[in-house]
């Protein structure tokens, strides 16, 4: 779950922290009142090709940090994080970090690690599902269906210990 989205200087954003709770979380509000920005700003965060245009004007950076409590998923990305060298989650929560300046320099960190764009794409894809039109939803992903139902059955365990099995006998 999403519980802190921080945005600096992007579009008309200077400076915003927006924190979540568990539940039922809406973002309402006017025509021109930022609702796309925050959307905007958690695809960045999750691998989106960024724009320079985005940066606010007058300033040379943009940064975006999106913190998720990552408990019920915690297996699945520990191994995703350990086998792309990523820092490990501690208690429970996910940090995702993405910069990009003027110039063309475009950086992004997974819990303090620097990591690659496709890296925040492939973690998104855990984490969030946008919905809009002509987006796809990662439920359509074969490959992901049963990983999903394995943490949500709390079968973690269960899944380690047979891949581990089927590593072994490939041997």
């Amino acid at each position: 779950m999403l519980t802190v989205l921080r945005i600096k200087n992007l579009a008309l954003v200077a400076d915003l922290t927006l924190e979540l709770q568990p539940g039922y979380n809406v973002i309402t509000g006017e025509t021109g009142a930022g609702k796309s920005i925050i959307i905007g700003a958690l695809n960045l965060v999750l691998g989106e090709r960024a724009d320079r245009t985005l940066i606010r004007s007058g300033s040379d950076s943009c940064s975006v940090e999106a913190i998720f409590d990552i408990n019920r998923l915690k297996s699945p990305l520990k191994t995703f994080l350990e086998e792309n060298g990523l820092e490990p989650c501690e208690d429970h929560q996910l940090v995702l970090k993405r910069t990009f300046t003027a110039v063309g320099s475009n950086r992004q960190f997974v819990n303090g690690s620097p990591a690659t764009l496709n890296a925040l794409a492939a973690i998104g894809e855990w984490l969030v599902d946008m919905h809009g039109p002509h987006d796809h939803q990662s439920l359509l992903h074969a490959s992901r269906q049963l990983l999903i139902l394995d943490a949500f059955g709390g079968l973690q365990k269960e899944r380690e210990a047979f891949g581990e099995l089927v590593r072994r006998r490939s041997l």
